[in-house]
């Protein structure tokens, strides 16, 4: 083991600190001016569901200016001007409903796979003695289990506000996937090493997704979470027999971020 209690409690305070300065507020902002705020315009909620960004009225807005370059042109008829409106508007509405959907799907996934590890976590935690976990790991699992419960809370109060119902269950594909691995853990060593890449598939996968998501609150939420599940790793390098390698390109590589299948 290459870290000192000294530095173990260290590296845990400053996880924990950056944890708590990073996760974003905008669970309870959100909830305050899509439920509580009676008074906001329903225009104004749909800026902030879809990232500070109307679609709808940007449609309309370039839909006039359309409309006036092709007044000019053409002299199109009103009746033929409406058509193109209401046509505009239903792929308008069709294409915020898909990114909607797909955003609720990814939101749900990844809280899925946070409810996964904290199963891993929990499983390791209520059978430290038979795998014989030290007490300066037991330490790093328990904040590292409390830290994927509120990633998960997160990723399904952000699928609920996007219409979508919350996973509380772990991600069955992964639990299927990985059973047998999970099955044959004996020892502190397999279960760091396990851990250890459960938490750089969750890293991968949330660095992966951040561009199949529509709205900045999601992306900010995915990026920040998958920033934590990196420090994860870097902790639990220091406890693994030889150590392990944690990656260190400007840019963290996605080949081990789930793929489609995984998706709840």
């Amino acid at each position: 083991m290459d870290i000192n209690n000294d530095e173990l409690r260290r590296e845990l305070r400053d996880l924990d600190q950056e944890h708590r300065e990073v996760m974003p507020k905008w669970r309870d902002s959100l909830m305050r001016l899509l439920v509580d705020d009676q008074e906001t315009p329903t225009e104004a909620k749909a800026d902030v569901l879809l990232g500070g960004f109307n679609r709808r009225r940007f449609m309309q807005l370039s839909g006039l200016a359309v409309a006036g370059g092709t007044v000019l042109a053409a002299c199109g008829s009103d009746k033929k001007s409406n058509d193109t409106s209401k046509g505009s508007e239903a792929t308008t509405t069709t294409a915020i409903s898909a990114a909607s959907k797909t955003d609720q799907t990814i939101a749900r996934t990844a809280a899925s796979l946070e409810n996964f590890a904290v199963a891993v976590y929990d499983k390791a935690i209520m059978n430290a003695a038979a795998l014989k976990i030290t007490a300066p790991v037991a330490k790093a699992a328990t904040l590292f289990k409390s830290q994927h419960m509120e990633h998960a809370q997160a990723f399904n109060a952000a699928a609920t506000q996007l219409g979508g119902q919350p996973y509380t269950d772990p991600n069955p594909t992964a639990a299927k996937a990985f059973e047998a691995q999970i099955a044959a853990l004996k020892t502190e060593q397999d279960v760091l090493k396990f851990a250890f890449a459960l938490e750089q598939i969750a890293a991968e996968t949330y660095q992966g997704v951040g561009m199949k998501l529509s709205t900045p609150m999601l992306r900010q939420t995915s990026m920040t979470v998958g920033g934590v599940e990196a420090r994860h790793m870097a902790i639990l390098a220091h406890f693994i027999t030889p150590p392990m390698t944690v990656p260190d390109k400007a840019f963290q590589p996605i080949d081990k971020a789930v793929d489609s299948s995984y998706y709840v």
